[in-house]
C-alpha cells in the first residue's frame, strides 16, 4: 500500500491507482465530465485538476484522473486556486455549449451564474470523447469518431460524426453522454439515434420473445451473438431487460412468479 496525503489527511491507496480513484475511495469529491471508470482516464475536461507536490514532483496543477499515486504524494483538491480554475473551465463550457443538466449542476455548485466568454457553438457537445471511446473500446463498433473541417485545419476536432453503416443502434453513446448531445428516441418499433439534434441513425426494434415489447435492434443482437461460442449461442434468447431478469431467475431457482408465468 502507498501512503499519500489528500487535503491534509494521510490515506492508503493501492499501487497503480490514480489520485481520482484514491480520493473517491475516501469519499472525497472531485468533479468530472469526461471520466468513466470502465474506460479509464482521458484528461479532456480538466475539471478534475488538483494541486500536487511530493518527492520528485515540482508543485503543479494536474488532472487527477491520470495522475498515479506514489509514496509521499501531497494533494489538495479544493484550494482557492483550484476552485477558480474550475469556475473558469465551467464558464468556457457554458460559452461553448447550451446548458445541459450536468453543466447546470456544476454551475450551481461552483457559483457560476453567467459566462464571461462569448458563445461560439450552438450544439451541446463538449468533445469529451466518451461516446467515441465506448463505441470503439467496449462495444467494438467504432461507429463514432472525432471530425474536423477542411476549412479549419488548425482545429484538431470540431464535432463527432457517426458512421451509419457501422452503428448497431445499442444507444450506449447516448446513455453515457454527460451533456445529452446524443439522444436515444424509441417510438413503438422505431429507434432513432439523434446527434446534435438531427437523426443520425435509424433502426427497427425487435420484440421480446416473452412479452412482445420492442426493446433492441437486430444489429445489436447479432453483434453480441457473434462474440459467443457455439455452446453459448444455444442459450441465447431475445428478451427485454425485465423478462430476462425473470427468465434467468427461473433458471437459477426453478420458480417464476405468477405474473411472469402468465400469458406473456
Amino acid at each position: 500500500m502507498i501512503t499519500l496525503s489528500i487535503n491534509g489527511t494521510p490515506i492508503q491507496a493501492s499501487e497503480g491507482m490514480t489520485v481520482l480513484e484514491a480520493a473517491r475511495q475516501e469519499g472525497i469529491e472531485i468533479p468530472t465530465l469526461c471520466y468513466l471508470k470502465a474506460l479509464g482516464p482521458f484528461g479532456v475536461c480538466r475539471l478534475c485538476i488538483v494541486e500536487a507536490n511530493g518527492p520528485g514532483l515540482i508543485h503543479a496543477i494536474l488532472p487527477s484522473c491520470n495522475l498515479k499515486v506514489f509514496e509521499g504524494l501531497v494533494i489538495t483538491t479544493d484550494s482557492a486556486v483550484i476552485h477558480e480554475i474550475r469556475r473558469t473551465m465551467i464558464e468556457l463550457l457554458l460559452a461553448s455549449t447550451p446548458l445541459s443538466e450536468s453543466l447546470r449542476w456544476l454551475a450551481i455548485k461552483f457559483g457560476v451564474e453567467a459566462s464571461r466568454f462569448t458563445p461560439d457553438k450552438k450544439d451541446p457537445c463538449i468533445l469529451c470523447g466518451l461516446c467515441v471511446r465506448v463505441c470503439r473500446d467496449r462495444i467494438g463498433a467504432s461507429a463514432l469518431s472525432f471530425a474536423g473541417s477542411d476549412s479549419n485545419r488548425h482545429v484538431v476536432a470540431e464535432e463527432i460524426r457517426i458512421d451509419k453503416e457501422a452503428c448497431i443502434g445499442c444507444g450506449t453513446c447516448a446513455n453515457i453522454c454527460p451533456v445529452q448531445a446524443i439522444k436515444l428516441e424509441d417510438m413503438e418499433s422505431d429507434r432513432k439515434i439523434v446527434l446534435y439534434g438531427k437523426v443520425a441513425s435509424r433502426f427497427e426494434l425487435v420484440k421480446c420473445d416473452i412479452c412482445g415489447n420492442p426493446h433492441t435492434t437486430q444489429e445489436f443482437i447479432d453483434s453480441v451473438v457473434s462474440r459467443l461460442n457455439e455452446e453459448q449461442k444455444k442459450g441465447v434468447r431475445n428478451l427485454c431487460p425485465e423478462c430476462a431478469r425473470h427468465y434467468y431467475a427461473e433458471a437459477m431457482t426453478g420458480h417464476f412468479t405468477a405474473d411472469v408465468r402468465g400469458n406473456r
